[in-house]
């Protein structure tokens, strides 16, 4: 009768009335335990992964029991599930995502019954550090034909991922490559990797290619420097010059590899040729007698194994020409000087002559206050001349007449 009449009563008054006030049971504490690794390392992008197992007494935490993981504070949950089943203290894990690097602390609890927590005394100490790990570039042997780069990233937990590619010139200046225009991007089953297609010629020899992989938390980047065989350019400033009683030929020829210049040698028997290699250039110079060569110009030949070049260079009798940079450029360079010198000169003339027309003024300052106290000097010495004649004459007394 009297569940009867409390039935009744909590179909009136809601389910809410009807609850049991729980009072949490006391806990052998020596019961529960966690087997977890304390220490957990890794990079800004994995996956981070807690294994740990859990002891308590079945009797006292009957399933089904949640299962936590808290970040500092007991109140901090960031992960649990849901236990049901009698193995169920098994081996299990938590999974974190998208940590930025820095040092966590984490700790487990279960929740059970009517209120009843038990929170473990043992901490998990996470350290998440930078990104060791670069990306990989495959650059296949570049020629004066269309090329593929690939580069290739780390695969990322569960963070964005951006790839481009930076192309630093000879100068220093970047390009950034954006990968929509220019890459293809791939995934595959252990990361990602992005294709770049270029077309390479001579400039882009020695310059460096950088692929950077962007993340949410992190950044990494991998910086090669490419190297392009290309054919030999023969460079405007080869000259040849008569200088006195001797032709003095220059030529100069850029390629890789390194192409060696020759010359038209076969019908000579007196000359000299010296040779000067700097990075991929050769600069090689042909000196013989003017006398013995007849014809108005000197042929130039350079060739490697990506090809041949030649050039025919015109003889100019002239001893007051000069010769040519060596390095293009050089010349470029001097004739920007030259406005700075000319303004350094002006600047030094115009010193020069302010500093003279002071001196001037000053000697001339000084001349006539020197002639101006010689003047005052005659005068004061005139003056008492003067003065002292004029006081040595009296006028005569006059005489009393007698009478």
């Amino acid at each position: 009768m009297i569940s009867l009449h409390f039935a009744i009563f909590c179909v009136f008054f809601g389910p809410s009335s009807c609850q049991i006030n729980c009072i949490p049971e006391t806990v052998d504490e020596t019961k529960f335990s966690v087997n977890v690794t304390e220490h957990i390392r890794a990079e800004s992008i994995d996956c981070i992964v807690i294994p740990h197992k859990v002891t308590f007494p079945p009797v006292k935490v009957a399933a089904p029991y949640k299962k936590m993981l808290f970040q500092g504070d007991p109140s901090n949950v960031v992960d649990k599930k849901v236990v049901y089943g009698a193995d169920s203290d098994k081996e299990d894990s938590f999974s974190l995502k998208n940590l930025p690097r820095g040092e966590y602390e984490y700790g487990f609890k279960l929740e059970w019954g009517c209120n009843q927590v038990y929170i473990f005394p043992k901490r998990v100490h996470v350290s998440v550090l930078p990104l060791a790990t670069k990306p990989s570039l495959l650059v296949p042997l570049l020629t004066e034909e269309r090329s593929e780069l690939i580069c290739s990233v780390p695969k990322p937990c569960s963070q964005g991922l951006r790839v481009y590619w930076k192309w630093t010139k000879a100068d220093g200046q970047s390009v950034v490559l954006s990968d929509y225009r220019y890459g293809r991007f791939d995934q595959w089953f252990y990361g990602y990797r992005d294709t770049l297609r270029i077309n390479p010629t001579a400039h882009h020899h020695n310059t460096n290619i950088t692929c950077m992989a962007e993340y949410d938390n992190d950044f990494t980047e991998t910086t090669l420097t490419l190297n392009v065989k290309f054919k030999p350019q023969i460079s405007n400033d080869s000259h040849c010059l008569v200088k006195g009683e001797l032709l003095v030929c220059v030529c100069i020829s850029w390629g890789n590899p390194l192409p060696p210049i020759s010359w038209p040698l076969e019908n000579l028997t007196a000359f000299s040729v010296t040779t000067l290699r700097i990075a991929q250039r050769v600069r090689s110079t042909f000196t013989m007698p003017a006398s013995e060569y007849y014809n108005a110009t000197v042929k130039c030949t350079s060739s490697n194994e990506r090809g041949l070049a030649e050039t025919s260079i015109i003889i100019h009798n002239s001893e007051a020409s000069t010769e040519p940079s060596t390095v293009p450029g050089e010349r470029k360079g001097m004739d920007s000087a030259l406005p700075w010198i000319a303004g350094l000169c002006f600047s030094l003339n115009l010193v020069f002559i302010t500093a003279l027309i002071i001196h001037i003024c000053q000697r001339r300052s000084d001349k006539q206050k020197e002639q101006s106290e010689e003047i005052n000097t005659y005068m004061s010495l005139k003056k008492a001349d003067i003065e002292e004649e004029y006081s040595v004459i009296s006028a005569k007394p006059k005489r009393n007449p007698q009478v």
